[in-house]
């Protein structure tokens, strides 16, 4: 009620009917709280009570010319506030998506973060850049692959400059249909640029 006082000045006042009030501004408003009139309130100071939660809906306002008491809603309109659970909500759904999506996708990335970045001349280097060459130049479009691993792949080194990868792996195709798929692919290393450039891709036999 500290509040209250500071807003307005705090008179205690009967309510119509049972006495007279001086001749007031029709600007000017009371208040009835706790069993008794307190004011004058403007109506701007009415409206921040309210919607600062210092007086209820059902709060009654009177003023020279009503003949009753009125709920202060009938004098200013309580706004309603915003929902921060529902934007908190909204948040966090949003990152629990960027989530999945990272973790669907981050063996994706880092499988072609190693298949493009290799400068070495290594067994390793030759095996990855292999795949990336497989997988773009060699397997049907709309089609995956899920290459076998390094251990069971044949790499063989030609120093300086160039490799043979003998690699299989599965193929899956847009109708979900699954087959074995065998590749020796012939490569060339640039010992200056670190780089490596398939030469040849043919298809081959995969022994099971």
């Amino acid at each position: 009620m500290e509040a209250l006082r500071c807003i307005g000045a705090s008179r205690s006042r009967r309510i119509p009917g049972a006495g007279r009030f001086p001749v007031l501004n029709p600007e000017v408003f009371y208040l009835h709280l706790e069993g008794a009139q307190r004011g004058p309130y403007t109506a701007p100071q009415i409206d921040h009570l309210l919607n600062s939660g210092l007086i209820q809906e059902d709060t009654l306002f009177w003023r020279d010319g009503l003949e009753d008491w009125q709920p202060v809603t009938a004098l200013v309109t309580r706004r309603k506030k915003g929902r921060r659970w529902v934007k908190s909500g909204v948040a966090a759904g949003l990152l629990l998506l960027v989530a999945l999506v990272l973790r669907l996708f981050a063996s994706t990335i880092h499988v072609g973060w190693q298949e493009t970045n290799q400068h070495e001349f290594t067994a390793e280097s030759a095996y990855w850049r292999g795949r990336d060459f497989v997988r773009h130049q060699a397997i049907p479009e709309g089609s995956i692959v899920e290459f076998c691993p390094l251990n069971e792949a044949r790499v063989t080194l030609a120093p300086p400059d160039s490799a043979t990868l003998q690699l299989h792996g599965t193929l899956s195709g847009a109708h979900g249909a699954t087959s074995e798929a065998a590749w020796i692919v012939s490569m060339t290393y640039d010992p200056l640029a670190k780089e490596w450039s398939g030469a040849a891709i043919k298809e081959a036999q995969h022994a099971p």
